[in-house]
């Protein structure tokens, strides 16, 4: 056997070494060219969706909460009256079923509607209400077919109409802000979808102030109606109970009505002029409190009020403790004219049938889509009476004074339990979207929520 045959060329270190680097620049360029496409694809998606401001982004900058946190809150109690939201609106013969959505962190809304006969409003905007409508051929057809004057209908959740005049239409740019704007009673119809160019159709509607029904006063109004007294145009959007505050008298509690007010005259109006005074259902007047108005959600209201001006003021006052009334009447009077105009606020601040009732929260938790907060508990009735608890006995609010929608109850409200029975409840609100805790309040018993991001 010579040498030559003993040789190996698979054994000669140099190439081997030559192989394997040619092996190593493949398995690289082919690692290089599987990025580079992933890269662009992603580039590519990213610019598609900053171009269209319809697009919803659904990644989820923070993790699901393991658990909320619940404490009971007995030092403070407190019940608030909230504003019901609308569930249709009728355009012609077309309806469309309404659902709320919240305005982002970054005050940017971003509208997501799904399917023809769905609409969105933008939650809070109460005095402007702001809908979303797909742009479809159909719907932009029935708008620019509406004409001055006709009806726009929007329905509550409490079954309460409220009815606009066709002003305007217009094209919009879609950065404009301004017809957001919540300055007079209206409502504004948005097209909004997927394909959106520089400019959308925009269609105004102006407030119907309805026709007093036979036998009731033209001056009696609700929350969140818009009520005309001479040149003034105003607005309650809610009202607090506060039974445990230190500054009030002994065997007092606050009660504190939050309110718009705009001039719609032509010259300035002198608010000392407005006397606003608080009734129960037997005509009993209660006085004005001072420091109760310095506790609410906006300043007092004082001074003049320019042409056009828009206000939003909270005013206070001192009830008895235990106080059993199913309405108080918040009463405003033109101290020059005489003219009057009277709204009319639910009221239950327990009675005597929530002297005996015991409220517990057992479980909390957040929906997989991050979007709601689930709430389970019971109620027991250990009074005597009959316990009645309504919607506007229950809220979910936080430090900041946002109170949150209300989006689902089972059983439905109103809640009847029997003496000595017990209750079980369930309800679901939207969640807060920065806060990281927040109250749930029944009746006067309060749940501090905390952990919830």
């Amino acid at each position: 056997m010579n040498e030559e045959e003993l040789t190996d060329p698979g054994d000669d270190p140099a190439g081997n070494l030559l192989n394997n680097r040619r092996i190593l620049y493949l398995i690289i360029l082919i690692v290089g060219l599987f990025l580079v496409i992933v890269f662009a694809f992603l580039l590519l998606r990213g610019s598609e969706e900053e171009d269209n401001p319809s697009i919803v982004d659904t990644r989820v900058a923070a993790p699901v909460p393991t658990g909320v946190i619940i404490d009971v809150v007995s030092s403070s109690e407190t019940m608030s009256v909230t504003l019901e939201s609308p569930v249709s609106l009728q355009i012609g013969s077309q309806e469309f079923t309404v659902r709320a959505q919240a305005i982002s962190a970054d005050g940017t809304w971003v509208p997501a509607v799904q399917g023809e006969g769905t609409a969105v409003w933008v939650y809070g905007s109460i005095i402007n209400y702001i809908i979303g409508l797909p742009d479809s051929e159909a719907n932009q057809t029935l708008l620019e077919q509406l004409a001055l004057g006709d009806e726009i209908v929007l329905t509550m959740r409490g079954e309460r109409e409220f009815v606009f005049s066709f002003n305007n239409r217009s094209q919009v740019a879609t950065t404009n802000r301004d017809i957001y704007a919540q300055n007079s009673p209206g409502i504004t119809l948005v097209l909004v979808g997927n394909n959106q160019g520089a400019e959308r159709l925009v269609v105004k509607g102006t407030y119907v102030v309805p026709e007093p029904e036979s036998g009731q006063a033209d001056n009696v109004f609700e929350i969140g109606e818009p009520a005309q007294l001479e040149t003034a145009q105003i607005t309650v959007n809610g009202a607090t109970y506060l039974p445990d505050r230190p500054e009030a008298p002994p065997g007092f509690a606050f009660f504190l009505v939050d309110y718009q007010i705009q001039n719609t005259g032509l010259t300035a109006l002198d608010t000392s002029q407005l006397q606003m005074s608080l009734l129960d259902s037997l005509g009993n007047t209660y006085a004005l409190n001072a420091p109760a108005s310095q506790l609410g959600n906006y300043p007092p209201l004082s001074g003049f009020l320019n042409s056009g001006q828009l206000a939003s003021a909270t005013i206070g006052y001192q009830i008895p403790v235990g106080l059993i009334s199913p309405n108080l009447n918040w009463a405003v009077l033109q101290t020059s004219t005489g003219a009057q105009i009277q709204v009319t606020i639910p009221f239950n601040a327990g009675g005597s049938g929530a002297q005996g009732t015991a409220i517990s929260l057992e479980a909390v938790n957040v929906s997989e889509d991050l979007t709601s907060l689930n709430l389970l508990g019971t109620v027991v009735n250990g009074s005597t009476q009959p316990l009645v608890i309504g919607e506007q006995n229950i809220s979910l609010r936080t430090s900041d004074g946002s109170v949150y929608l209300l989006l689902s109850t089972n059983p439905a409200f109103p809640w009847s339990v029997a003496p000595g029975q017990t209750m079980q409840f369930a309800v679901s609100f939207q969640r807060p979207s920065t806060a990281t805790s927040a109250t749930f309040t029944v009746l006067n018993q309060q749940f501090e929520l905390s952990n919830l991001r």
